[in-house]
């Protein structure tokens, strides 16, 4: 088996030591604080924490091994509580890649293994070189491609003849081969891939404002040890600012002034848009630096970061989910991302719950990557009916009356000002916020894919294969079934069905939920039939390749060995899936 670069384990016996010392000195003085040791204690048991945790970091390093036999991944580490274990590579959904300053600086990698489903990585070499990290990535997925061409030869065979209809041969459309910009697969002549897209600083610095995030600085404060301090110190001086000079509570609860007041409260809330505004723009830039999506070997890569440096493989035969984002100033200029989800797999970013293809590009750019990948036509969304637009402006009626009723209270119990009718102002915007919540939501049946679409603020359209559909379900609230409405869920391997992305149909007529729901498993049914049936034919074609025994054999077996290689595995958990009906 094969040990982790020796650099890295410098890198351990480092990162050990230092920790090591620092409890060792913190023990240290307060031993001689309480317990009245000598001062010289201090340093010495410093000295023995840096042993003690050097030597265990170089212990664990010489305990950790792995090697790649067959079709599994071993690995063996722990130094008291040893673990051995063997992860199936067909499993392997992605190999990530991470470096950060120290890594890039002594050329090492971290490299990390997910499986589908994994809530967690199922392994982590930290740390190796640049050409292993090339090495796992091609073993994986060649082993990933042999394998999934050898189950479909096996399937295809213990299938009854092509030609003849079985009981799940039903009608359906051939899903057809992808064609643009991702068509076909690239071959060994392309190290680097085909570029597709990259990140300038203009685009960069684009995105970094038309997605400004207002909860950093609220999250970057509370980060920091004096965050609160910090707050306080800015109150403070808005007060001076607007001329109080009194305690900032007492004048806001007690002050007749209502000019201060609102002053006060422009100047506090330019205040915090502009930090979010900076603190997002840094936080963008340190992210997205450098990002570069290419095609290599059939498989989309990314890489990006500035400080810490992600790269990882998105493998198109295993994508589950296309979700195109686009929020109001994204729609205002014509920008929208693309989030390109496999099965339990997010993406390769270990600080975010679903994986970002492209940040930002023009939208049209974006639907066309999405159609390389998935291929879908023009998309024309049905809209829920009339009386779920009145249902959501009843929602929010009581929402506003909620938030009047609270206003009233606490203006009669504790600022005493009369001014509570103000919080009436809240009931202008109902109507408007119900028809823009009806008129963004709806759903659309394409020849290939569900596209489902929803949300104002933050649009997003979700597009689901058919052959994708794990589960299909319908849901029904109390407040749904008194105005006749359900809404229609399509569920997928992908991760962000575990965390409630599911692609749903909102506020749909009872009637046409049920019957999307059963349309949906008719489809799912159909293109597994399609796809099982242009396998066999692609096996045909392969073999009477082979029998003539020319070049252009050798590349039809080659297309063919490609097309089996689109995951029999998830055409099989298809199967299993369809038959659940959660309602």
């Amino acid at each position: 088996m094969t040990r982790l670069h020796p650099r890295s384990a410098v890198v351990r016996v480092a990162r050990g030591a230092l920790q090591g010392a620092f409890f060792g000195f913190f023990a240290g003085s307060v031993g001689a604080g309480t317990a009245f040791l000598p001062a010289l204690s201090v340093p010495l048991v410093a000295v023995f924490g840096a042993l003690l945790g050097g030597g265990y970091a170089l212990a664990r390093y010489l305990r950790f091994r792995y090697e790649l036999d067959g079709d599994t991944l071993s690995v063996e580490s722990g130094v008291f509580a040893r673990q051995s274990r063997q992860i199936p590579l067909g499993r392997v959904q992605n190999v990530d890649v991470e470096q950060n300053v120290v890594n890039r600086l002594l050329g090492l990698s971290v490299v990390r293994f997910e499986t589908a489903g994994g809530s967690a990585t199922e392994a982590t070499l930290d740390a190796v070189e640049e050409s292993e990290v090339e090495r796992l990535r091609n073993y994986v997925r060649r082993r990933d491609r042999e394998t999934a061409a050898e189950s479909g030869s096996e399937t295809e065979a213990a299938r009854p003849d092509a030609s003849e209809p079985t009981d799940d041969a039903l009608a359906g459309e051939d899903r057809g081969e992808p064609t643009g910009s991702f068509a076909g697969t690239s071959t060994d002549s392309e190290p680097d891939g085909e570029l597709l897209f990259e990140f300038g600083w203009r685009e960069l610095l684009t995105y970094a404002v038309v997605s400004v995030r207002p909860a950093a600085p609220v999250l970057t404060l509370a980060g920091l040890p004096l965050g609160m301090d910090i707050v306080r110190v800015v109150l403070g001086f808005n007060a001076d600012l607007v001329g109080v000079t009194e305690s900032v509570l007492p004048w806001l609860f007690g002050s007749p002034e209502g000019t201060q007041l609102l002053v006060f409260a422009a100047v506090t809330v330019a205040q915090f848009l502009l930090v979010a505004l900076v603190v997002s723009v840094v936080l963008t830039v340190v992210e997205y630096h450098g990002f570069r999506l290419t095609r290599a070997n059939g498989d989309l890569r990314y890489e990006r970061g500035l400080l810490r440096r992600y790269s990882g493989n998105i493998p198109l035969e295993k994508v589950q989910t296309l979700t195109v984002r686009e929020n109001v100033l994204m729609r205002r200029f014509g920008y929208a991302s693309l989030v390109v989800e496999t099965a339990g797999y997010s993406g390769g970013d270990q600080q975010s719950t679903q994986g970002v293809a492209v940040p930002l590009a023009a939208r049209d750019e974006v639907s066309e990557l999405a159609r390389d990948i998935e291929p879908f036509g023009d998309l024309d969304f049905e809209r829920p009916p009339e009386r779920a637009r009145r249902r959501y402006a009843a929602r929010f009626s009581l929402a506003a009356a909620g938030l009047t009723a609270v206003a009233y209270a606490a203006d009669s119990l504790v600022f005493e000002t009369g001014y509570w009718w103000v919080a009436l102002a809240l009931f202008l915007p109902v109507l408007p916020a119900a028809h823009l919540r009806w008129r963004h939501r709806g759903f659309d049946l394409d020849d290939h894919v569900l596209a489902t679409r929803s949300g104002f603020w933050r649009r997003t359209t979700r597009i689901v294969p058919y052959y994708r559909l794990q589960t299909v379900f319908v849901t029904r609230s109390p407040f749904q079934r008194r105005r006749d409405l359900a809404t229609v869920g399509a569920d997928t391997a992908s991760s962000s069905s575990l965390l409630g992305g599911v692609a749903r149909a909102y506020d749909l007529d009872e009637s046409v939920a049920v019957e999307l729901r059963e349309e949906l498993r008719r489809r799912l049914t159909a293109h597994i039939a399609a796809r099982r049936r242009g396998d066999a034919a692609d096996d045909e074609g392969a073999e009477a390749g082979d029998r003539l025994d020319t070049d252009e054999s050798v590349a039809s077996e080659k297309g063919a060995t490609d097309d089996d290689g689109m995951s029999t595995d998830d055409r099989m958990s298809t199967d299993d899936g369809a038959a659940t009906d959660d309602e």
